[in-house]
């Protein structure tokens, strides 16, 4: 078993990655609000969350996740993708 500093510098690096991650999000989410505006299109699209929404749920479980979790992550997300598209 690794020590617990190594596996500290691993979360902090995981961590690193996931921002890194969001952040790309994020910058799709402005193109896609910039789309929508140019097309007259609802930033709001409840089928298109669900859809999202049942995809990460599916992929909750391959990683050994909670749906519930999941769920929680992903509706935060989701309203911040709201507020930039807005």
């Amino acid at each position: 078993m690794r020590d617990l500093a190594s596996l500290r510098e691993e979360i902090d690096q995981l961590d690193e990655q996931l921002w890194e991650i969001i952040g790309k999000r994020a910058d799709v989410a402005r193109q896609i609000g910039e789309w929508k505006r140019l097309h007259s299109e609802q930033v709001l699209q409840p089928q298109r969350y669900e859809q999202v929404l049942k995809h990460c749920q599916q992929k909750a479980i391959e990683y050994n996740l909670t749906p519930e979790m999941v769920r929680q992550i992903m509706q935060i997300i989701h309203d911040e993708s709201v507020k930039i598209q807005s």
